[in-house]
């Protein structure tokens, strides 16, 4: 388990929900014991999401090849599907696009895309403000949405990929 992931991811989820949810409670049960409430269910949540997306890592991380193809890139990701931002793991070879759903998701269908049928990706904002979305541009005219870490790797990663494979490195 690497210490310093597990903090970061603690931190970064952790801190924006304690700082609401003292707000929430201090506004229903006044200031001391609201902040204190927040704080303690800020660090919670935390050390919560953060053991659990470790626990996803370790069952999802794919080590070695994947299907017999080398993986290019890989990490824990959601996919919006129909309403549903469903959480899980996305890598990338010199072929394929895979995003795999862990079983708490309501739609566990994975989702495959071949790499020469991408036309380009981008940054997003998810919910149009957090700034952890990417956007794959198929040339059917879909679209794919994901919410991922490290987004500027992934579409590095996706563009080199597309390049090799012979597909379009921008947006259509």
């Amino acid at each position: 388990m690497d210490g310093k992931r597990l903090l970061s991811t603690g931190v970064r989820s952790g801190v924006p929900f304690g700082v609401a949810m003292s707000l929430l409670f201090s506004l229903s049960h006044g200031l001391p014991a609201g902040l204190i409430a927040g704080a303690a269910a800020g660090l919670l949540f935390g050390v919560a999401l953060a053991l659990f997306t470790e626990a996803q890592r370790k069952k999802l991380e794919v080590t070695g090849d994947y299907q017999g193809e080398a993986v290019l890139h890989q990490g824990p990701a959601n996919h919006w599907r129909r309403g549903e931002a469903r959480g899980g793991w996305l890598l990338l070879t010199p072929r394929r696009l895979v995003f795999r759903a862990h079983q708490a998701n309501v739609q566990n269908e994975p989702v495959e895309l071949a790499v020469a049928d991408l036309r380009g990706c981008e940054p997003c904002r998810t919910l149009g403000v957090v700034p952890n979305g990417l956007r794959v541009h198929l040339a059917s005219g879909v679209q794919e949405r994901f919410v991922v870490s490290e987004r500027a790797s992934w579409v590095a990663n996706l563009t080199a990929a597309m390049a090799g494979a012979g597909a379009g490195a921008g947006p259509r």
